[in-house]
Parts: structure tokens; sequence; C-alpha cells
């Protein structure tokens, strides 16, 4: 025989003694408040934390710890001017060696919920552990909440144990603090970790997920942030070329571009801690990158303003500059675009996925300088020449890192003329006459004999290499 009892007969029941549980508890932390002295001591804290001038408390005896207990779990709005140090547990110390299981739980609870405002978590969450072993409070998984670095090691747990993120909080004992700051760090490291397993060079939801301001601005561990453990991953595990637009722009939304000088506050904050070899490998996305752009302006500017000649020339002078770079002749690159580049630019693109690039503060053309494998060129839009240059003076204008604005002849001429006084001039330059492939043919015999492995192929369609071979055979 079978019985079935509709839970709705017990439900007001259980629903009441929840009610005097939760009665019980307030009627426990509030013991004692009635007293002149306790009193005296929370009007003493409340109009500090109200001015936000914490750094001017000090605990005195047992009243002030019970009301700095009460504060800590009041509304967040009063407890954020709270400071838990090293020197305030040390005055807790002094007064009591074994202070009350209010106070620990208080302390306990603003750990796990405001972990972002203590300044030392170590130091705090030591003394936690210690205070709630004295109690016979502790659970077995303290020495991980509590320990060097709480978050890192509950994400790395749930990881380890291939469990879904919110069984793992569970585990820990923790759901009650499912928006807190020590719940949201670890599910953020979670995520992180996660990036070395997401499938290689593809979009994923993850990416954009770490992306996130909030996110790559929080802490990893006690020496870097979440976007240095992010960058590093992500551009260790990506291809050398061709790497997928969502992977470029996640790096580029955290770290920026890495061509400033050194001392810049962005290349400070986040490059110092990302190894050479994965800057040098930005370096080359982001030259593609910078061709992409200036072709793009290239293109707009030729149908917005229908200019025949520059939609004539435009497919071959992408085809001769991608085949450079993916040639691998291409080392670095630096981007000057016209003001009405600049406006395209600005119009098509979030600006946190664009590197950086400085302006031509004259006229409509754009400036592409390479660097290359051996030498430099300096490529323009419009019907300017293109330059090439066995070396440069340290002084060439090109070499500065950083945006900056420069007029057109600074870059062309007049750093020719520059150059000249360092015995650095040009090697040659010369308009692009499009007759017989001209202006390619005798870009890739200068481009040979500064040493450069590149050949007509390279730079030329498959159609257009036909006719050429037609007029010079095979190069």
């Amino acid at each position: 025989m079978k019985f079935r009892l509709d839970d709705s007969i017990y439900r007001p029941f259980m629903e009441r003694m929840a009610e005097l549980s939760q009665t019980l508890t307030s009627i426990a932390q509030k013991a004692g408040t009635g007293n002149p002295r306790f009193e005296a001591a929370w009007q003493r804290l409340h109009r500090v934390l109200v001015r936000d001038k914490f750094y001017e408390y000090r605990v005195r005896d047992r009243f002030d710890l019970r009301a700095l207990s009460i504060a800590l779990g009041e509304k967040r709005s009063l407890r954020k001017s709270i400071r838990v140090t090293p020197d305030l547990l040390e005055a807790v110390d002094e007064i009591t060696l074994k202070p009350s299981s209010l106070f620990v739980d208080s302390l306990y609870q603003y750990y796990l919920r405001d972990l972002d405002c203590l300044d030392s978590p170590k130091e705090v969450g030591q003394w936690l552990c210690n205070k709630r072993a004295l109690l016979g409070t502790a659970n077995v998984h303290d020495e991980y909440i509590l320990g060097d670095n709480g978050p890192k090691t509950l994400a790395i747990e749930a990881i380890k144990r291939s469990a879904e993120f919110d069984s793992e909080v569970k585990r820990f004992g923790l759901q009650d603090y499912a928006h807190g700051d020590f719940i949201k760090r670890a599910k953020q490291i979670y995520y992180v970790e996660q990036l070395k397993s997401i499938p290689l060079n593809q979009p994923h939801w993850l990416l954009e997920e770490v992306c996130r301001p909030d996110v790559y601005e929080s802490r990893y561990d006690e020496s870097a942030l979440l976007g240095h453990k992010v960058l590093e991953i992500l551009i260790r595990r990506a291809p050398a070329q061709g790497i997928d637009k969502s992977w470029q722009e996640c790096v580029l939304a955290i770290g920026g571009d890495p061509r400033v000088p050194r001392g810049h506050l962005r290349f400070v904050k986040w490059w110092t801690q990302i190894p050479q070899d994965l800057i040098k490998k930005v370096h080359a996305w982001l030259s593609k990158l910078d061709l992409k752009l200036f072709l793009d302006a290239l293109e707009d500017y030729s149908n917005t303003f229908g200019d025949a000649d520059m939609q004539r020339m435009f497919p071959t002078r992408k085809q001769f500059l991608e085949g450079l770079h993916d040639k691998g002749a291409i080392v670095h690159t630096k981007l000057y675009l016209s003001r009405k580049a600049d406006y395209f630019i600005k119009k098509s693109y979030r600006p946190e996925h664009v590197p950086d690039y400085s302006i031509v503060n004259n006229g409509d053309i754009s400036v592409i300088y390479a660097e290359l494998t051996h030498g430099h060129m300096v490529e323009g839009s419009h019907n300017c020449q293109i330059w090439f240059y066995e070396r440069l003076h340290s002084s060439a204008p090109v070499l500065s890192l950083g945006s900056e604005r420069r007029s057109y002849r600074s870059l062309t001429k007049g750093m020719d003329e520059e150059m000249s006084i360092y015995d650095c001039n040009a090697v040659d330059h010369f308009p692009h006459n499009p007759s017989r492939f001209g202006w390619q043919r005798r870009s890739v015999q200068v481009l040979q004999a500064m040493g450069v492995d590149i050949s007509a192929s390279d730079v030329l369609s498959s159609e257009n290499y036909k006719q050429y071979k037609r007029f010079y055979g095979v190069d």
C-alpha cells in the first residue's frame, strides 16, 4: 500500500520554523545591544562610517568589537567604509585572544561578500582560519577558502574534478554567498582557466565574458590581474598568423596595442608581465591589422568619392601588401591615416578593437611604414610614390612609438632628405606605374637586392602573374 502526503500541509509549519530560526539568530546578534556602553560604542563607530573616516577608528574594548560585528553585517553602503587590516586584527587580539563567535562569523561573512575591499586578504584569511579552529566552528574546507588564494583554489578544484562551478560552490558550502566578491572572483578565474581548453582560434562565448573590464581588471593572484592570464593564455595558444578576429579583439580590448613606449602606462600595466616572444607575436598580428585598416580606408575613399584611379589601383596595392605580409617579409608596421580615413575607421570599428595609429595632418593621403626582414618601406595611398630604404637612422619619424601627427612630406621626401644627412637615404623611390606591372617588378627587384626573400608570384594574383610571365618569363 502506498501513501501520498501533500507537502502543502507541512509547508506553513516549515516556513514558521525558518522564521523562528532567523529570529533567534537576530536575538543572538543583538544580545547586549541595549547596554548604554554598547550604544555609545555603536554611535562612535556609526559616525566614522557615515563620514567614511574608518582610518580614525580604534577598537578599545568588547563593546567596540560587538559594534564592529554588527557593522560588518550592515548594508553594503555602510560597511563599504570598513577597512579590515592586520593592525585592526592585532588590536582585536589585544582585547581578547578568543573573540566571540559573533565577531568571527561576521568577519567570515564579510570576507566572502566583500573580499575586494580587503587590502590584505591573505592575513585576514589566516586570522579567521585560526580563530574558527579555536572556537570549534571550522569546517574541512577552511584551509582552501581562507588560504593564500581561496577563489583561485575553488576554481582549480572545480576544474580538476571536472565539476560544474555551481556544484563545487555547494560542495564548499558557499551557496549563500553566490553574489559575493569571493564567488564572483572564483567564477572569473574558473572562466580564465577554461580558456586553456576552448576550441583553438574560434569564436567562443567565454571570450566575451573575460573581455569585460570588471573581469579582466579583477585580481587573479597576488602578482597578476585576470587580464594578464587571459592575455598570456590566448597569445600563447593562438597561431602566429591568421588569428581569428574574436581572439585578436579580446587581446586588444584588454591590453591595447603594445607598440608604445615602454614607459607608457598601458605597457607598464599590461605588457611588462607578458614574455617578449608573445609580445612579438602580437606585433605580427597588428601589422596585418594595420594593413587591413589601411586598405579598408583606401577602398572606402575610392567608393565614397568615386575616384576611378583609386578603384583601379586598389586591387593591385592590396595584393602587393598582403603578399609581402603572407610571405613573412613584414616585421613591424606603423600606420598614418588621413583625417578622412580616421573618420571612417572611427565610424566602422569599436575603439577597443583598433590598434594605435597616427594622423597625417594635411591632405587626403594615408601612409603605412613597414619594417622588413631586410630594409624598410614607406607606401602611401593615391598617386604617391613607394619608398625603399636599406637602413634608417634612429631619428627617422617612422621609428617613433605611439600615436602622433605628421605631415605627408615628413614621411616621404622630407624623411629622405633627413636620412641623407646620415647616409641612410632611400635606395629607390618611384610612382606606381601600372604598365606591364612596372611598379611591382621594380619593387621586387629592389626588395631582392636588399635581401628580402620575395618574388613576383608572391605579390601578384594568379591571373596577373600569368600575364607577368608572358612579359618577363618566370621570375
